[in-house]
């Protein structure tokens, strides 16, 4: 009775996360339609201001979670963080989908050792390890597309300057090079030239995209060319000079990736070899090592082991990463 009251409510709790998350007025709506539905009276930010999204929406689909999260700090950063990670989901979407996932990893360590104290008090941490995973891989989303976007920018500026010294306006040049690149910078472009051609100042939708992407390079070049647009000057040899910065970044970015290609190897070699061991000394003595799966002190010894090793696996990556 317990287990299919547990698995009706996973049931439940799952159907209602999809519906939410993927309902009908989730389909058939584009990035720029999005935007365009949050157009109206009291919308746009002030001309003045730099720092917040040209066009908001609430965050969340559902409205007492919208209002909720609405005037909440947290839920401003989720969503820089959601937007530069190119992931399409509100805030509270994003928020429901790590409660659900925390609570179907508590309920599957909970039945695996049939609501024993011990298997609740595990499954409560696998809870937690699970709901903290969504910023780790938000980040992970995020450094990738970075990382793309930044080695796409190296081809951009040259393609830039080449259209202004043909007599291409700005905006007319930046149009042409999104055509030519692939995603995702091309979006990323595509998006500036939709909020200035909704009414939003060239000055307005690159410093948005700039905050949208979250990028040095891109920032450096957002600025080269605000400098330039107030002060004068020929845009198409700053932008040049922006390259051949951008070009020799990416160069020692690369050096160093190589430096550290070997301990990067070793990290996950340390972090793959433990479990690889356990699994086959668990298939060469199944009687033996099964008592790690059926004995509350080889629990207790299985779950301090998994927490470890994904600790040093944290540690390492962390000394291995060179901010740049």
């Amino acid at each position: 009775m317990l287990a299919f009251a547990t698995s009706a409510f996973m049931f439940l709790a799952i159907a209602a996360g999809a519906v939410a998350v993927f309902g009908p007025r989730q389909f058939g709506l584009s990035r720029s339609d999005d935007r365009i539905r949050g157009l109206g009276p009291g919308q746009p930010e002030a001309s003045g201001s730099t720092a917040g999204p040209m066009f908001k929406r609430t965050h969340s689909s559902i409205p007492t979670l919208g209002k909720l999260l609405n005037d909440s700090a947290w839920a401003e950063s989720t969503a820089r963080s959601l937007q530069q990670a190119n992931v399409h989901l509100r805030v509270g979407e994003y928020l429901l989908v790590r409660v659900l996932l925390s609570t179907f990893a508590f309920m599957i360590i909970a039945l695996f050792t049939r609501f024993h104290p011990l298997g609740v008090l595990f499954g409560i941490f696998g809870a937690i390890g699970v709901y903290m995973l969504g910023p780790f891989y938000l980040r992970f989303l995020r450094s990738r597309r970075l990382a793309k976007i930044e080695k796409q920018l190296v081809e951009f500026l040259p393609m830039l300057a080449s259209s202004l010294r043909s007599g291409f306006a700005f905006q007319q040049g930046v149009e042409l090079a999104a055509q030519q690149l692939g995603s995702p910078l091309a979006d990323e472009l595509t998006l500036m030239l939709n909020d200035a051609n909704l009414g939003a100042t060239m000055e307005e939708a690159l410093l948005q995209m700039g905050d949208r992407v979250g990028s040095t390079n891109l920032d450096m070049m957002i600025t080269a060319v605000l400098v330039q647009r107030g002060t004068g000057g020929n845009l198409s040899e700053i932008l040049e000079r922006a390259a051949e910065t951008l070009r020799e970044r990416e160069r020692v970015r690369g050096d160093l990736q190589s430096l550290t290609a070997s301990q990067r190897l070793t990290g996950l070699i340390l972090s793959i070899y433990p479990a690889g061991i356990g699994l086959l000394l668990l298939l060469i003595m199944p009687s033996l090592w099964s008592v790690m799966f059926t004995e509350t002190l080889g629990r207790v010894f299985l779950g301090a082991a998994l927490g470890l090793q994904g600790l040093g696996f944290l540690v390492m990556q962390r000394v291995m990463k060179i901010d740049f």
